[in-house]
């Protein structure tokens, strides 16, 4: 035996075994889109979408475009007290700056970088306990894009109890503005999800003004193809849930939507909303500014999908009312809308 063949067996001897490969596994606990992290048994689905629109308001000079980009991460695992689940979702916008103007309104300069960034969502549930920044459990709407129910993202704890046969009751502790005070916004919502649609029954307690909301959405399913939606709110004064903005709301409003799915790619919808005797509250006093001026909205929306994750949306909108909320410069009611273009994945 030669050095050059001592050698080689050696080495053939020392070198390791490849480690065999694993690959990535499928899970279909959760629904389409989750696989296992490797190594682990716990399942990820990472989303998102990319956004343009193109919207116009009777007060602009101008369209005003903006892009959208969203990702998220939705990871859930099973363990003795339910499913485990950690979901974010982070926001990137631009809307291609504006145009500088004087008081006088004439332009005199370009801003050509307005990006923003944030959380839109950070939160994790186990069982029925939910932690972190979440829509308010106040959140509910009509499915236009003319109406208002009231309330944003927030920082919270929320419990909700399945009490089965499409019954659930859900309590939270929000808290609307950092290092404000020790007491947190009280809610609590009552969803009834049945054949036939459902209902959703919300409330509201807010310590700063003592005043509370209260709103209620029912979703009817006419027909196969056309569902009935209707809403119905009031505050005792002003609260962080409040119609117009944040303390600036309306004693009650009415609003009803009609969507008619025509064909699985097409859907169509009109409705509007009535806001009567607005308020708004008074920081200074700690009261609320109550008033006996009205406010309504009227609106359309197309949306259509041209391919699969590729959807259109087109809205048109037309308000008035005493407030001047809906109203242009000359005080008279006023158009608004967009065109959406949302590809998901």
């Amino acid at each position: 035996m030669n050095i050059k063949s001592l050698l080689l067996g050696s080495a053939a001897v020392v070198v390791a075994e490849p480690e065999p490969m694993e690959y990535v596994r499928i899970c279909d606990v959760y629904g389409a889109g989750f696989y296992y992290i490797p190594g682990t048994e716990t399942c990820l689905k990472v989303g998102g979408l990319v956004r343009y629109e193109i919207g116009f308001d009777d007060n602009d000079d101008g369209w005003k475009k903006t892009t959208k980009a969203r990702v998220n991460l939705d990871a859930r695992s099973e363990t003795e007290y339910g499913t485990f689940r950690r979901f974010i979702e982070l926001e990137f916008a631009n809307d291609g700056g504006e145009t500088l103007r004087n008081l006088a309104g004439d332009p005199i300069g370009y801003d050509g970088d307005d990006s923003t960034s944030k959380i839109r969502y950070a939160f994790f549930e186990l069982g029925g306990l939910m932690v972190g920044r979440n829509d308010t459990l106040f959140d509910g709407d009509l499915g236009g894009e003319f109406d208002s129910g009231g309330g944003d993202f927030i920082n919270q704890i929320r419990y909700t109890f399945d009490a089965g046969n499409g019954i659930a009751v859900s309590l939270g502790l929000e808290e609307e503005d950092r290092d404000f005070d020790y007491i947190p916004l009280i809610t609590g919502k009552v969803s009834v999800s049945q054949g036939w649609g459902s209902v959703d029954l919300f409330a509201g307690y807010d310590d700063r003004f003592e005043e509370f909301a209260l709103k209620g959405i029912a979703r009817i399913k006419a027909t196969e193809a056309l569902t009935v939606e209707l809403l119905a709110a009031y505050e005792s004064g002003a609260t962080w849930f409040g119609l117009n903005d944040f303390y600036s709301g309306y004693d009650y409003s009415l609003g009803g939507y009609l969507k008619y799915q025509v064909n699985e790619k097409l859907r169509v919808g009109f409705g509007g909303q009535y806001f009567a005797d607005a308020h708004v509250g008074d920081f200074i006093n700690n009261t609320t500014i109550d008033s006996d001026l009205d406010d309504w909205q009227i609106g359309a929306v197309i949306d259509y999908t041209i391919v699969e994750n590729l959807n259109a949306k087109l809205a048109l909108n037309y308000g008035d009312g005493d407030t001047g909320r809906f109203n242009d410069v000359n005080g008279d009611g006023s158009f608004n809308g967009f065109l959406r273009l949302d590809a998901s994945f």
